[in-house]
């Protein structure tokens, strides 16, 4: 029985990396389609040139000096690029 996991979005801007939403889903292939549903279709929501990353959330989401994500250890993310 597979149970839900929490999967974190992050959003990159050329300033700073934030936390853009929350999406419970079964796996990163499912994350990884809600988003593409949910959010990329949405343009406005989202500005030009952003990259975004996906990936469960293990632990807290911490930012470095530099306000860009210290990506967690453990499974990789989903990346997309707006262009």
């Amino acid at each position: 029985m597979n149970l839900m996991e929490q999967y974190v979005v992050v959003s990159r801007t050329r300033e700073k990396d934030e936390q853009f939403t929350l999406i419970d889903a079964m796996s990163l292939d499912e994350a990884n389609a809600i988003f593409e549903v949910r959010h990329k279709a949405n343009k406005e929501a989202m500005k030009k040139g952003e990259a975004f990353f996906i990936f469960q959330e293990d632990e807290v989401l911490t930012l470095d000096e530099n306000n860009r994500v210290v990506f967690p250890s453990g499974g990789m993310a989903i990346i997309h690029k707006l262009a």
